[in-house]
């Protein structure tokens, strides 16, 4: 009598796969039903189901009982009955210090032309290809930037796969910001009856000023008050941006499941519940984590290797009338000259400037030396 092992968060919502020993799923804090199984009760009789999220209601098949533990692991979620738009979840939660999130929101589509696009059951394969390589690049680029390991790369053949029948069935989809037809910030997401799961994010990191992370996450949540969904949950891991977002900080549950009347599942359960315990406290007491980062340490040598960044000063100009015969206009979109995008970008969000805008001026002689300009203003970058 083998325990059946699953991960219900993946099952549940990224693979779109309820157990059989489940009866029913509902909300814990109301009457809703999200699911119901009327299939024929199962033999299995012990099965050991982690990451249970504390918000969900779960009822099993008639013959089986359930021991429940916590596992020490938080959840981030947004719980979005009874506000009416965006605007009234963002004041809530950050009150007085909400007006950087519009400010930046503001701030990105005075400097681009702004795209919002929500795929969610219709995407050709060729769109879906180029923007999973593109969030695929993001990722690996904005991981190297915190010298860290991300697990989603090494299954990342799986996942385009999976991913994309999904979002024809409605079971998924993408959140894209696009600058004209440039994806700036990629945010893959999953559906499960009113209840949007933020799964895979990333941005292009020399947008970073812009603050995109946070303008995918307003925007998602935006998307769900507009199609009445409940909830917006952005899973575990505890970062910054997910606890400033969340008013549902919630634990994630084990659920030991066995036979009510076999002696042998009760058995071989009370030997789970010690192991699922002893690995609980251990998280509790961070030696989980610990293990993490050492594995992760490893890891990151499978990886790319952060790359070289030039160092460089920036010089603001009043105007460039005395030096512009030293300098020649380039074409700053070509490859050789991605270095300077990050500049750029960055001119544009301090200076008030339109991307459309921009002419990038290079010194004859000292080929290190660029002028940034726009409509109304000039700055020279010197790299190092």
């Amino acid at each position: 009598m083998n325990t059946n092992r699953i991960n219900l968060y993946d099952d549940l919502f990224e693979k779109q796969v309820v157990p059989d020993c489940i009866l029913k799923i509902g909300y814990k804090d109301n009457d809703i039903i999200l699911y119901s199984n009327f299939k024929k009760a199962i033999e299995q009789k012990n099965i050991s189901i982690q990451i249970v999220p504390e918000y969900l209601n779960i009822s099993y098949q008639d013959h089986l009982t359930s021991k429940v533990i916590n596992e020490y692991r938080l959840g981030y979620a947004s719980k979005l009955k009874g506000f009416k738009d965006i605007i009234s979840y963002v004041r809530s939660q950050y009150g007085k210090n909400s007006k950087p999130i519009f400010k930046n929101i503001k701030r990105l589509e005075m400097c681009f032309n702004v795209k919002y696009v929500f795929y969610h059951g219709e995407i050709s394969k060729a769109q879906y290809s180029i923007l999973m390589k593109a969030l695929r690049d993001m990722l690996i680029k904005r991981f190297q930037q915190r010298n860290d390991a991300n697990y989603r790369l090494s299954e990342w053949g799986k996942l385009v796969d999976s991913v994309y029948k999904l979002i024809k069935l409605k079971k998924a989809s993408l959140f894209v910001i696009y600058n004209n037809n440039e994806p700036i910030q990629i945010n893959v997401q999953y559906h499960f009856k009113d209840i949007l799961i933020g799964s895979i994010a990333s941005y292009n990191i020399d947008y970073q000023v812009f603050g995109l992370g946070n303008t995918g996450v307003y925007k998602q949540i935006e998307w769900c008050i507009e199609n009445n969904y409940s909830i917006y949950d952005q899973g575990h891991g505890d970062l910054e941006y997910k606890r400033r977002w969340s008013n549902l900080i919630y634990n994630f549950k084990h659920h030991i499941v066995y036979s009510k009347s076999d002696l042998k599942s009760k058995f071989k359960a009370n030997i789970e519940v010690l192991k699922v315990t002893t690995k609980a406290f251990l998280r509790k007491k961070k030696a989980v984590e610990t293990l993490k980062t050492i594995k992760s340490k490893f890891s990151r040598e499978s990886q790319d290797k952060t790359p070289f960044v030039k160092s460089f000063e920036i010089i603001e100009l009043e105007t460039i009338t005395d030096e512009i015969n030293t300098f020649t206009s380039i074409n700053w979109k070509a490859l050789e000259y991605q270095f300077l995008v990050k500049n750029i970008c960055d001119f544009l969000y301090y200076k008030f400037e339109h991307f459309n805008d921009v002419v990038v001026l290079q010194h004859n002689s000292e080929s290190e030396i660029f002028i940034i300009k726009g409509k109304n203003a000039y700055q020279k970058v010197v790299f190092h």
